[in-house]
């Protein structure tokens, strides 16, 4: 039985979420929908296995929206898709007898604004079947997740992957790796500058060379203390993070050196910048956080952001670096 509906969707799915009595996965790119979530959490208290798979963004991810943390805490499984492998279905199969799929985002934008649709599938058990073995494996490209950090508004853009000029950029790519023409591959990167992503897919698909760093990149911390952001023998394109926290009470600045070299003695590397970030709010020693954000793109342009977590101030600094570079030959 397959049965089409393009509207009243949500409560097509709240019905068949209640008539659960084993086991429902989900499998959505956003969920921000409360109703949708509680009857998530109620089959959970009631002891049925429920695994949840979602992209992590600022959409998903943020302190306003839906507590995830939460359904993990009473015993839900719960996985985060990344920019690198992006999840982007929308089904849900319930006992592993019953299939919802079709364009409905777990949204409150998806039911009160969107044309969307879903099919509600019963008693076709080798479409049922592959769509549970497909939900294994998108399983399989990511982490279980035990504990969440939910994004602030000022890391948007940092896992902002749905945009058209990067979805343009991304399809380049492919189209390369399709073709086999990889001279269109520079005209993805100009086409997406910012977009680092873009530039790991190509490398990942062997459509770059491969350039590696020589020495660890990072931060002096608390007495001279070194902490590696980026580490030796990364490959380029890259993009990595760090979290730091204040060391006194009431710290409104946070000054740092940015280094390259090994030694666990920050001041006996090599000094690449210094950054300041002010304006930090004051709080007790620790409960302050700043980021630190590294790219390098694919030309050797190392982008330094390091910034606060409650106001996101703080300062960019961009450096050519591709003397701490090397070729990997084939």
């Amino acid at each position: 039985m397959v049965k089409a509906y393009f509207a009243d969707i949500r409560q097509q799915l709240l019905t068949e979420i209640d008539n659960a009595q084993e086991k429902i996965v989900v499998a959505v790119y956003w969920f921000t929908n409360k109703t949708l979530f509680q009857r998530l959490i109620d089959k959970v208290e009631a002891g049925l296995n429920v695994e949840l798979l979602i992209h992590n963004d600022y959409i998903n991810n943020r302190e306003a929206g839906l507590p995830f943390q939460e359904f993990i805490a009473k015993g839900g499984e719960f996985y985060f898709s990344s920019t690198l492998n992006p999840m982007h279905n929308k089904f849900c199969v319930i006992d592993n007898k019953v299939l919802i799929n079709g364009s409905y985002n777990w949204t409150y934008y998806a039911e009160d604004r969107n044309r969307e649709n879903i099919l509600l599938i019963k008693e076709e058990q080798e479409t049922i079947d592959a769509f549970s073995i497909e939900f294994e494996r998108l399983k399989s490209l990511t982490e279980k997740v035990e504990t969440i950090r939910a994004l602030t508004k000022f890391e948007v853009d940092e896992f902002n992957l749905l945009r058209a000029r990067d979805y343009l950029a991304n399809d380049i790519v492919f189209q390369a790796k399709a073709t086999g023409n990889k001279d269109i591959i520079e005209s993805a990167f100009q086409l997406a500058p910012e977009n680092i992503e873009v530039q790991k897919t190509a490398f990942d698909l062997n459509l770059t060379k491969r350039y590696k760093l020589k020495h660890s990149i990072g931060s002096s911390v608390k007495d001279d203390g070194y902490l590696i952001i980026v580490p030796k023998d990364s490959f380029i394109p890259i993009s990595l993070s760090a979290i730091v926290i204040t060391t006194v009470d009431n710290q409104v600045s946070s000054g740092a050196t940015i280094h390259y070299g090994e030694n666990p003695k920050a001041s006996l590397n090599q000094a690449l910048v210094k950054m300041v970030v002010n304006k930090i709010p004051p709080k007790p020693a620790g409960e302050a956080k700043l980021k630190y954000h590294f790219t390098i793109d694919i030309y050797g342009n190392l982008k330094m952001h390091k910034f606060s977590l409650d106001t996101g101030l703080g300062q960019i600094i961009n450096k050519k670096i591709t003397e701490l570079l090397e070729e990997e030959k084939e």
